[in-house]
């Protein structure tokens, strides 16, 4: 490809369809009932939550608020035995909407939500809308849904016993085999099946949703190498580098929340991984690790690679086998340039492939040398940033994410790594839904 006959087109990242803070909201006062806005990964979405009867039903305002913070519009519908564990009001001040549990002349036990969430997802709930019984307001509800063939999502929570009953995993086997019906994975602790915490739950739902609503429930899978990683000296020390992996961390958190599945291969990062239902985590500390593990990897499985860890550019020549004497006035280790990821023949086979840039000192030569990795490396996105923006903690780390559009590059100004997150996840569907026209 000739670079000179690449045009360019800036454009600012301002009301992202995706991810994006709302910080207008953000920065004025809200009312008690309000919540601060951190995507909008279920925006134009409503989702009305079936409380079941369980302590469980004691999360249901922190899932509510955590549902509303991602975008979506939440009203409740609760049985009977719910209010037995959590009050009207603290329902309805969670949803900021009405509180429906005996359906009225307004029919409310018709589905007009876009999906529904059953939470907690009880052995009784379960049993009856699998068996198609309609005994209140919320199963009547559920029925409705399953006629219009509306995403619901069963949260389940119940001790284990219950779990494991014949009868009752019958029950959940014929409900998965209905179309648009999904189960969440429970936590495993004292013996029962748990809620995941509300902000692993909330991101659960999120995938669920936007799989179906944007993929038609088709597998999407990407890899994503994130962190910093680590070049042993000997078996206690190592030359590293100042990677948090934050950006990684949220990058992968959009991709999984729109609907793809993911796999994240980890390097160092300054805070855990979070564990989501379809996403698989590999820690692999050392460079060396990492790249004989993508060197291994079925490049066949991915429709995409995002490239975001910081790399050893060198390592020892040699690692000692032990501990090196701090006894000695001197050590002289002498560095090797570490063979590159984006160098390994499979991984150019993976349809989709994003990186990230840094560099040091002038923003505008930074710019041509990531365009320089953009064309050279063949790859669809190319994250820009200065080690100045990176590392500066009184500013928000700010780049430029540059896309290769059929001989355009294009330059979008991004501010902050939800922003960053969010121009890479729609490079990808862009090129994803160009491929399958």
């Amino acid at each position: 490809m000739n670079q000179r006959k690449l045009t360019k087109k800036k454009v600012y990242a301002k009301n992202l369809s995706v991810g994006s803070s709302d910080k207008s909201s953000e920065s004025a006062p809200i009312k008690d009932t309000q919540v601060i806005k951190t995507s909008q990964f279920l925006s134009n979405t409503k989702i009305t939550i079936i409380g079941g009867g369980g302590i469980a039903a004691t999360e249901l305002p922190k899932l509510a608020r955590e549902l509303r913070r991602q975008g979506a519009e939440v009203q409740f519908c609760i049985t009977e035995n719910c209010l037995k564990f959590i009050g009207i009001e603290s329902l309805r001040w969670a949803s900021n909407n009405e509180v429906i549990i005996n359906p009225s002349g307004l029919a409310e036990h018709i589905c007009t939500s876009d999906a529904l969430v059953i939470s907690p997802a009880t052995a009784d709930l379960i049993s009856k809308t699998s068996n198609g019984i309609c005994s209140d307001g919320a199963t009547t509800l559920i029925q409705s849904a399953l006629g219009m063939n509306k995403t619901i999502i069963y949260c389940p929570t119940m001790h284990e016993s219950l779990s494991f009953s014949p009868i009752i995993e019958e029950n959940k086997e014929k409900l998965k085999k209905m179309d648009g019906v999904f189960f969440t994975n429970p936590r495993i602790e004292e013996g029962k099946e748990k809620l995941p915490l509300p902000n692993i739950l909330a991101i659960n739902i999120c995938h669920i949703i936007n799989k179906r609503k944007y993929y038609s429930n088709k597998i999407r899978k990407v890899l994503l190498t994130i962190g910093g990683t680590r070049a042993m000296i000997d078996p206690v020390r190592c030359v590293t580098n100042l990677s948090t992996g934050s950006l990684g961390i949220e990058v992968a958190k959009t991709f999984y929340a729109m609907g793809i599945e993911t796999t994240v291969l980890t390097a160092n990062t300054n805070k855990e991984v979070p564990e989501y239902d379809q996403s698989k985590i590999f820690h692999l500390p050392n460079y060396n690790e990492m790249y004989d593990y993508l060197k291994e990897i079925n490049h066949n499985k991915y429709d995409g690679i995002l490239h975001l860890v910081a790399g050893s550019d060198f390592t020892p020549k040699s690692i000692s086998n032990s501990k090196i004497s701090s006894k000695e006035e001197t050590l002289r280790i002498d560095l090797v340039r570490a063979k590159k990821i984006l160098d390994i023949d499979d991984l150019s086979k993976i349809p989709f492939k994003a990186a990230a840039k840094l560099t040091s000192g002038s923003e505008i030569e930074g710019l041509e040398i990531a365009k320089k990795m953009l064309i050279n490396k063949k790859l669809n996105a190319v994250l820009h940033s200065t080690s100045d923006s990176a590392w500066n903690k009184e500013k928000e780390h700010h780049g430029t994410i540059l896309k290769n559009t059929n001989g355009h590059i294009e330059e979008t100004c991004v501010n902050g790594k939800k922003e960053m997150a969010v121009q890479f996840y729609l490079s990808f569907k862009d090129f994803s839904d160009n491929k399958n026209e």
